[in-house]
């Protein structure tokens, strides 16, 4: 929730929350005004702490003093307010009768005050109340002769600045402390976002993995079940290559988990396939009896390594599609990299009449690819064309290199 700032009503209505139901807060508030009223009437019965100022009788200071002590019970929550109830308390009765000023409920009470205003105040108001305040201290030595001599008004004056420079001290202080705990906070939610947001790449990366990989298997274990029982040595070249792609894979995987653990780790990304691999992709479908032609256009090695990722992902899910779908159509690989506009185009076609897969799941894999493709910024295109199948991506430059 939005800190509201000192001196507004949520804060108020916050603060007196707290006064209600905190301990804390109840110290604060009630032991300063309890103290400052307990010595204040020591003062006014034995004046043996401080000299009590004023010809008229020391009780006379009972009620300005009580009153200046409840004021501060909200000196956190409305200061310049406390201010003004005080100095009306200490100027006006001597206005309409003799009186006393004790110095720890009465002037003390407006030292606290003065402090409070430059702790809990935005620091415009601030000075407003230490002006206010600073006007009735000059007011005061009009009423009471005592406080005419020059080292009396050095001394509270001296008073009120350093209580109001402590106070700032204090407010500037807090806001460090309470700035440095938020941004704490919110370096850690973005260290947190960032890290799902690399176990996701990652789990997109083992599922690209895993799909081409049980794809292929299945198909070549049931042309090689089929083989066994004319074929024996074709059955016992495609268990081979299925050997040799489940090795390949469990290593690139191996490579993938390790990352998705839960401990916190640091980790760093292993180097993974660009478009340097796309021919040994392409061989190995041959292997496999997919009858693949790659063809490429421009200088892919300079590319950056994410988008060259992305592009390997996409032909590889083209060719397992192919080989899921049109086992023995032709199939084809452009890739393209268009200096006006910065694009790389890849396309992956397949010729031939498309059949139903026999796999569960058919089109997941084209759905994780659209994702990688609109994530990089990107367009994305799969369907039927005259001569089959066609899948079509488009890859920007500029976006990827900024």
């Amino acid at each position: 929730m939005r800190r509201m700032p000192p001196g507004s009503p949520v804060h108020y209505r916050e603060h007196m929350r707290g006064w209600r139901w905190g301990w804390r807060n109840l110290l604060y508030d009630v032991a300063p005004p309890v103290v400052l009223l307990a010595l204040g009437l020591i003062d006014v019965f034995t004046e043996s702490l401080a000299i009590v100022v004023g010809s008229a009788p020391a009780v006379t200071a009972i009620l300005p003093g009580a009153i200046a002590c409840l004021a501060l019970l909200i000196r956190r929550y409305r200061p310049l307010t406390t201010v003004v109830i005080i100095l009306l308390a200490v100027l006006l009765p001597p206005l309409v009768l003799p009186t006393s000023l004790t110095y720890w409920d009465e002037f003390m009470t407006l030292v606290i005050a003065v402090y409070s205003c430059g702790r809990h105040l935005r620091r415009g108001w601030a000075f407003v109340g230490l002006g206010v305040a600073a006007v009735g201290m000059a007011i005061l030595p009009f009423e009471f002769a005592d406080m005419r001599n020059a080292g009396d008004i050095l001394y509270n004056s001296l008073m009120l600045a350093v209580a109001f420079g402590i106070g700032l001290l204090a407010r500037s202080w807090t806001g460090y402390r309470e700035r440095s705990l938020r941004e704490a906070a919110e370096r850690a939610v973005a260290e947190e976002r960032a890290s799902q947001a690399e176990r996701a790449r990652i789990a997109r990366e083992l599922h690209d993995v895993i799909a081409h990989t049980i794809t292929v298997i299945v198909m070549q274990a049931g042309g090689a079940r089929l083989a066994s029982a004319t074929d024996p040595a074709i059955a016992a070249s495609t268990l081979a290559q299925i050997e040799e792609l489940g090795r390949a894979s469990l290593a690139e995987l191996r490579t993938l988990l390790p990352l998705l653990r839960a401990d916190g780790e640091a980790t760093s990304m292993p180097p993974q396939p660009t478009l340097a691999d796309v021919t040994a992709l392409c061989e190995r479908m041959r292997g496999l009896g997919l009858a693949v032609e790659l063809v490429t256009d421009g200088d892919t090695s300079a590319l950056p390594l994410g988008l060259q990722l992305t592009a390997y992902r996409v032909v590889q899910e083209g060719l397992t599609n192919a080989m899921k779908h049109a086992p023995s159509a032709e199939t084809g690989v452009r890739i393209r990299h268009i200096l006006e506009p910065a694009l790389l185009t890849v396309d992956v076609s397949s010729t031939g009449p498309a059949a139903p897969s026999p796999l569960p799941g058919a089109g997941r894999g084209l759905a994780g690819i659209r994702e990688r493709v609109l994530l990089a910024g990107g367009t994305f295109g799969a369907g039927a064309h005259a001569a089959g199948f066609l899948l079509h991506v488009e890859l920007p430059l500029e976006r990827e290199l900024a």
